[in-house]
């Protein structure tokens, strides 16, 4: 029954603060971006741009140590409310960016600083999660969050496109309205507890007496001592470096290859897989809870494959209409894989280092944000300098990387591997 009461308080503020986080999600901000500083500056900085802030929600990853360490042995909900407030100002502060070339570094600086408070508050979050759920329940009950969260992201991003087709010069007034849905979500996730937390708190207490904060150093540490939980970080890497970089490639060849309208970029990208998600989450959930991280990404991981071929197939063949198919796919293995992203490392790490192994995971999803989406649009401008429109063969380089890493988490497989 607390289990459920919790789950209760916490619903609504996720699904606020997914309102909130609508319009700074990766393929939504880089439609935003493609489109309205399209003619102000140069198209390949343009270009680089949409790289970088649809990476940004990697990017930011990398300050999560800085976020764990200043987590680790304090209260938790407080500290939540509070990062949700500071994301909230920070997506409001975009609307002041002028729709000029200076509007342009004005918006990605505002995009970044955003995922970094996010990337903090999906590092506290993490550890709320697995203290408050068992984890024979926590897929099915965290999967009903990210769910409502999802929505929240999709109706954002559907106003998004609207909006940025017929007043591209009201767009900033959303980002206003996003702030509010923030600052509402931090006040009422006040009433959120943490299940003995008191518990936790003295297991990191008796952690850091031995280990100290998380660092650099103790990322190394944890990947040199732990084998296991080092090559699958590998592989993850590998698989995640495809993911991220298709979304920037994709937005830059639907606008200058494909010419679509941002509505219709940013339904296939964001709204359809939001939509898409709720469906294929309870399905995930179940196959989560019942085996180790590495046999569940062994079968999910070949849904992104698939939606990534299929999307790539479309976009070579010039057929349209096959996007719309890649984009349910792309949804069904992005609910997949956020539940594995959330939850994986829980398999891994002793109670008390959980923040510990959070920490790692995504400082190293930063580090891919940081690389990744700009290679893969350097691609792309390299194979158009060497001849106009070959730039659409650079799809095969993020469906060469996640189906490598596919393979991988395929071989690790067999290992008569069993949660702790």
């Amino acid at each position: 029954m607390l289990v459920e009461a919790i789950f209760r308080r916490e619903l609504l503020p996720w699904g606020l603060m997914g309102m909130a986080c609508g319009l700074v999600e990766g393929a939504t901000v880089a439609v935003l971006v493609k489109r309205g500083y399209a003619g102000l500056v140069a198209p390949h900085w343009v270009n680089f741009a949409v790289a970088i802030v649809s990476g940004a929600p990697a990017l930011a990853n990398i300050s999560s140590f800085a976020w764990a360490n200043l987590a680790y042995g304090r209260a938790r909900v407080n500290l939540l409310a509070g990062l949700q407030a500071l994301f909230a100002l920070t997506v409001g502060l975009i609307a002041l960016a002028p729709m000029a070339a200076t509007g342009l570094l004005v918006t990605i600086i505002g995009v970044i600083a955003a995922r970094v408070v996010w990337a903090g508050i999906l590092t506290v979050r993490a550890v709320v999660w697995s203290a408050n759920y068992p984890r024979h329940v926590m897929a099915r009950m965290t999967s009903r969050m990210v769910t409502v969260g999802a929505l929240g992201v999709g109706l954002v991003a559907l106003l998004a496109g609207a909006v940025i087709d017929l007043a591209p010069r009201a767009s900033r007034w959303l980002y206003v309205a996003a702030a509010l849905c923030g600052l509402l979500a931090a006040y009422r996730y006040r009433a959120v507890r943490v299940r003995r937390e008191f518990q936790l708190l003295a297991a990191e207490a008796g952690a850091s007496q031995g280990q100290g904060a998380f660092s650099l150093h103790m990322l190394r540490e944890i990947l040199s001592g732990d084998a296991l939980f080092g090559r699958y970080m590998f592989w993850l890497g590998l698989y995640g470096s495809g993911n991220l970089m298709v979304n920037a490639q994709l937005v830059v060849l639907f606008n200058d290859h494909l010419h679509l309208r941002s509505l219709v970029q940013i339904l296939l990208l964001t709204v359809t897989p939001m939509l898409v998600m709720p469906l294929f989450l309870p399905w995930w959930a179940r196959m989560f809870d019942r085996g180790h991280i590495i046999e569940y990404r062994s079968r999910q991981c070949w849904a992104l494959v698939a939606a990534i071929l299929v999307l790539s197939a479309a976009v070579l063949l010039s057929q349209p209409w096959m996007l719309w198919p890649g984009a349910v796919l792309i949804g069904a293995s992005y609910a997949g894989a956020n539940l594995g992203w959330n939850l994986g490392h829980n398999d891994f790490a002793t109670l008390g280092r959980s923040q510990h192994y959070m920490g790692v995971h995504v400082t190293l999803t930063g580090v891919r944000g940081l690389v990744a989406p700009p290679l893969g649009v350097a691609c792309y401008e390299w194979l158009e300098w060497l001849r106009p429109g070959a730039g659409i063969a650079s799809l095969l380089l993020p469906l060469g990387l996640v189906t490598i890493g596919a393979f991988g988490f395929l071989s690790m497989r067999g290992m008569g591997i069993s949660r702790t």
